[in-house]
C-alpha cells in the first residue's frame, strides 16, 4: 500500500493555501463503511494480520475485529439464546391415575367395585410464553446496543491513537529540521572564527544547542514507539512493526450544527435509554398477564370395574380470587419508566451543549490554521533567511539568530497541534453522532 503524502515542515513550507478549506470533505465522507453494522455481528470475529502500512480504517476495522472486549458479546449473545430458550419452553402436561370405591367393605372390598380414572390436564400459557420471548428479545436489543456503545468508543479510541502517532512522527521531523538548522548555525559560526569575526564562545553555544535538539530527535523516537505500541496492543498484535499511511493536512469539513445535532439520536447511548423502556414495558406486560388467571384443563377416561364400562371425564380449573396481585409491580415499573425518559432528556440536553462546543473548537482551529501556514510562518521565514545575511555582516547576534530558530520551529509546532486538535474534535463529533470513524 502506496504512503499518501504527508505534512512536511521543511523551512515553512506547511500545507499549500488551496489546502485549506471548509469544503475539503464532508464528515460522513470516505468513512469507513458499515463499521456499526459490523459489529452487530460479532459471531464471526476472525484474526486479521495487519499491514505494513495501515490507514485509520484499517486501524479501526482492526480493533473491532479482535479487541477482547467486542468478544464478551459474544459470550453474552448465546447467553441471550439461551434464556430465550427457556422462555419458549411451556409448563409440562400432566397425567394422573386416580382409583376409588377399591379396597374397601361389602360390595367395595377388593376391586370389584373399583373405578379407575387416567387423566392429561395441561394450561392454557400462550399468552405467558409470548410475553416471556418479547422480553427477552427486548434483552437482545439491549445487548446490541451495549455492542454498538462499545465499538463507538474503541473506534474513537483507535482513531485517537492513529492521530497521536501522525503527530509524533511530525513532531520528529520538525526536530530533525532543528537539527538541520542548529548544524547549519554551528558551520556559519566556524566560517566567520576562521575568519576572525566570531568567538569560541558562540561555537561551544552552537554545539550545545546542537546537542540539545539532537536529544529532541531522540526522544520523539522514543515517543513512536510508544505510541505505536499503544495503537497496535487495541487489536492484540503490539510486537508487529508498520507504518501509517495518514495525512494531517486532510482536515475535515466543519459540520452543520443543526445537522450534527439533530443525529445526536443515533448514539447508542441515547438509543439505550430507548430500547430500556421497552424492556420496562415489556416487564409491564408479562406482570399483567401473569396477574390474569391461567386456566387448567383436563381430560381422560374412566373404567368402571363392576360393569367393564368406560366413560370419558373433562374438566376445568380456573383460579379464584384478586387479578390485581401485580399492582404494585406494573405501578413500580411505571415509575422507572419516566425515571428513564427523564435520564435520556437530560443526556440528549448534554451531548447537544457538548456538540455545540465541540463545532466552535473546531471551526476556531481551522481558523488558526489558516492563520499560522498563510500569515505567521511566511513571516518568520521570510525574517530567517534575512537573519543569516544579517549575522554575517555582524548585525545580529547569536541569542538573536536562535531565538529566530526556535520561534519558527515553535510556530511549526503549534501549526501541528492545530491540526491534531482539529482531528480530535472531529472524532469526538463523530462519536457523539454515532457515525463511523475515519481520517
Amino acid at each position: 500500500m502506496a504512503m499518501a503524502p504527508r505534512l512536511s515542515l521543511t523551512g515553512w513550507v506547511m500545507i499549500k493555501k488551496h489546502q485549506y478549506s471548509l469544503t475539503l470533505k464532508p464528515i460522513a465522507s470516505r468513512f469507513l463503511v458499515g463499521v456499526l453494522a459490523g459489529v452487530v455481528s460479532l459471531t464471526t470475529l476472525g484474526e486479521t494480520v495487519p499491514s505494513l502500512s495501515l490507514t485509520m480504517q484499517n486501524a479501526v476495522s482492526l480493533t473491532l475485529e479482535n479487541h477482547p472486549d467486542l468478544r464478551v458479546f459474544v459470550d453474552q449473545q448465546a447467553v441471550i439464546e439461551g434464556r430465550r430458550i427457556q422462555a419458549s419452553t411451556e409448563q409440562r402436561a400432566q397425567v394422573s391415575l386416580m382409583i376409588e370405591d377399591a379396597m374397601g367393605t361389602d360390595n367395595f372390598s377388593a376391586l370389584k367395585s373399583m373405578q379407575s380414572t387416567l387423566t392429561y390436564s395441561w394450561i392454557l400459557q400462550q399468552e405467558q410464553i409470548s410475553s416471556r420471548i418479547k422480553a427477552v428479545d427486548s434483552e437482545a436489543s439491549q445487548l446490541l446496543n451495549d455492542k454498538k456503545v462499545k465499538a463507538l468508543d474503541l473506534s474513537a479510541l483507535t482513531a485517537k491513537k492513529f492521530i497521536e502517532v501522525l503527530v509524533s512522527e511530525e513532531q520528529l521531523r520538525l526536530n530533525k529540521l532543528g537539527v538541520s538548522q542548529a548544524g547549519e548555525l554551528l558551520s556559519v559560526i566556524n566560517e566567520r572564527i576562521n575568519a576572525g569575526k566570531s568567538s569560541l564562545v558562540e561555537r561551544k553555544l552552537a554545539e550545545a544547542e546542537l546537542i540539545r535538539r539532537e536529544l529532541a530527535v531522540e526522544d520523539s523516537e522514543h515517543e513512536i514507539a510508544a505510541a505505536k505500541y499503544q495503537l497496535s496492543a487495541l487489536w492484540g498484535d503490539a510486537e508487529t512493526d508498520y507504518s501509517l499511511s495518514g495525512d494531517l493536512s486532510e482536515i475535515p469539513m466543519l459540520p452543520d450544527t443543526a445537522q450534527a445535532i439533530s443525529s445526536i439520536r443515533n448514539n447508542p447511548q441515547v438509543s439505550r435509554f430507548t430500547t430500556s423502556q421497552r424492556i420496562v414495558e415489556s416487564q409491564i406486560e408479562n406482570a399483567r398477564i401473569e396477574a390474569k388467571p391461567q386456566w387448567q384443563l383436563s381430560a381422560g377416561v374412566r373404567r368402571y370395574e363392576s360393569t367393564d364400562d368406560f366413560g370419558l371425564v373433562a374438566g376445568v380449573s380456573i383460579p379464584w380470587g384478586r387479578t390485581d396481585i401485580n399492582a404494585g409491580k406494573i405501578a413500580a415499573l411505571r415509575a422507572q419508566q419516566q425515571v428513564l425518559a427523564s435520564e435520556q432528556a437530560s443526556l440528549m440536553q448534554q451531548l447537544d451543549a457538548q456538540l455545540f462546543v465541540l463545532i466552535q473548537e473546531m471551526a476556531h482551529s481551522g481558523h488558526v490554521i489558516h492563520t499560522i501556514e498563510n500569515r505567521i510562518i511566511p513571516t518568520l521565514d521570510s525574517a530567517l533567511k534575512e537573519a543569516r545575511h544579517a549575522f554575517e555582516k555582524g548585525q545580529l547576534s547569536y541569542t538573536q539568530w536562535v531565538q529566530l530558530q526556535r520561534e519558527l520551529l515553535n510556530t511549526q509546532r503549534q501549526l501541528v497541534a492545530s491540526y491534531e486538535a482539529m482531528h480530535l474534535q472531529h472524532i469526538e463529533i463523530q462519536r457523539l453522532t454515532g457515525t463511523a470513524f475515519s481520517q
